[in-house]
């Protein structure tokens, strides 16, 4: 089991962390479980209506963020996007068959890039996607002005230099090309300390800030559009994953992954939940930015 407790990473070391987080079988099953019930969006949720669980919610999520690159860039078929840190493909599979364009995902895990390729060949839509393994602490391995517009979902957390990666998404670009990215972050007023509850359980650097993103995004010279606020989503997100690991337990030790790993969690996600409840220490939201 990966010991991320009282560790946070530089730029150079995250990467291999982030392997053992999310690459590992037993990890992946968890993910599938807990945050995708049972789909491929692995992120934090949106809920509409309150019967929704991680699923829908998830979902919801990468439905928002599709709807900003399209209001932000209008994208046709003929676009060639970029989903960065693609995980198991959710985002990616909404954007083939949303838009019926190319998608190129780039992702540190070869597991979970095989993850999303199979289900790219059940879905009908593996011509229009590709699945390359990289690293967003290093040079994207893709020319200049390649993208039209790019996604990212909670996944500069693993960022070591959130400047750098914003450049390099910059650089890969079209001019007028939209970047839309998802974060779960540190409320901007809360202690490094009060957040451990994730970053104990997550491959992180320092946990980013809304205000420093903006910022970031204005060092990385890009053009902001929006930034929406999705932090009160939060609290409900973390009390229905802990329902996905009572609910689906005995389905998940089937599979392989032990009570150790599944009461470290739930102890997590408790702390979590009342830590939001209480003093709000997390923040999540959507970043809308442009290239020239």
């Amino acid at each position: 089991m990966a010991d991320f407790v009282d560790k946070q990473f530089a730029k150079e070391e995250v990467a291999d962390k982030v392997l053992e987080q999310y690459d590992q079988e037993h990890t992946r099953i968890f993910y599938k479980y807990v945050m995708g019930g049972g789909g491929h969006d692995i992120h934090f949720g949106v809920f509409k209506d309150p019967s929704w669980g991680v699923k829908e919610s998830g979902e919801a999520t990468t439905n928002i963020m599709l709807d900003f690159l399209n209001w932000a860039g209008s994208i046709s078929a003929d676009a060639h996007l970029l989903d960065l840190g693609s995980g198991h493909g959710g985002g990616t599979h909404a954007m083939a068959q949303r838009f019926g364009c190319k998608v190129t995902g780039i992702n540190i895990g070869p597991e979970q890039n095989k993850v999303n390729m199979d289900r790219c060949k059940e879905l009908g839509i593996a011509e229009k996607v590709n699945a390359v393994v990289g690293n967003i602490n290093e040079k994207l391995p893709f020319e200049d002005n390649t993208f039209d517009s790019c996604f990212s979902c909670e996944v500069l957390c693993h960022a070591g230099d959130k400047v750098f990666t914003i450049k390099e998404v910059k650089r890969c670009l079209k001019p007028g090309g939209v970047f839309v990215f998802s974060d779960l972050m540190g409320a901007d007023d809360a202690d490094e300390k009060a957040l451990r509850s994730f970053t104990d359980r997550n491959a992180t650097t320092i946990m980013g800030r809304p205000s420093q993103y903006l910022q970031a995004i204005k060092d990385a010279g890009m053009q902001y559009v929006t930034w929406w606020d999705n932090s009160n989503h939060l609290e409900k997100y973390f009390r229905e994953m802990l329902r996905q690991i009572s609910v689906h337990r005995e389905d998940m030790k089937k599979e392989g992954v032990t009570d150790a790993y599944l009461d470290n969690w739930v102890q997590s996600l408790s702390e979590r939940a009342e830590v939001q409840a209480s003093k709000g220490v997390f923040s999540h939201g959507f970043f809308v930015c442009r290239k020239a």
